[in-house]
């Protein structure tokens, strides 16, 4: 394929039913793929969110305070704040790295807008399935009422042919 070739442009309106359900199907995937990715973006956006609220909490009055440290999703152990001026931060994939507050609240904050940029686009991408979506749902229906049309046409046309023999 050269490098100005172009997609190439398909009528749905010449392609048989069978083949726009397969379409109809496709396009249903990739909605359902792109809603659980929108969702997770909106999930991991409200997680940054929450990370910097916790990094805006630690203020002077923390110092030394008494806390409930999580070492697992159900397992937590009495712990003391020492530190209030540096967090440490998830930075992915098991990786951890020592912040001070303003960097932390920094990098958080990237990470929030990163999200949401990828979450629009996403976003913008499943309004645009969903009005091709709508368009070939339009055409299937039309189809549908054509060949409908046609069947009673053809056997309404024969009971007037068997009743005028009589």
């Amino acid at each position: 394929m050269s490098a100005d070739a172009k997609p190439q442009t398909i009528n749905l309106e010449d392609l048989p039913l069978p083949q726009l359900h397969k379409i109809k199907a496709q396009l249903e995937e990739e909605m359902d793929e792109l809603t659980t990715a929108f969702s997770q973006m909106k999930q991991a956006q409200a997680t940054f969110r929450e990370c910097t609220n916790c990094i805006d909490a630690l203020t002077p009055e923390c110092q030394d305070k008494t806390i409930l440290v999580p070492l697992t999703s159900s397992l937590y152990v009495p712990g003391k704040l020492s530190n209030i001026d540096s967090v440490v931060v998830d930075i992915g994939t098991g990786y951890y790295v020592e912040k001070c507050k303003a960097d932390a609240a920094k990098y958080y904050s990237s990470k929030m807008e990163y999200v949401q940029s990828n979450a629009k686009k996403i976003q913008a991408t499943v309004e645009q399935k969903q009005a091709s979506y709508r368009g070939l749902l339009e055409i299937m229906q039309y189809k549908i009422s054509q060949q409908q049309k046609t069947a009673a046409a053809s056997s309404g046309g024969g009971a007037e042919k068997t009743a005028s023999k009589k």
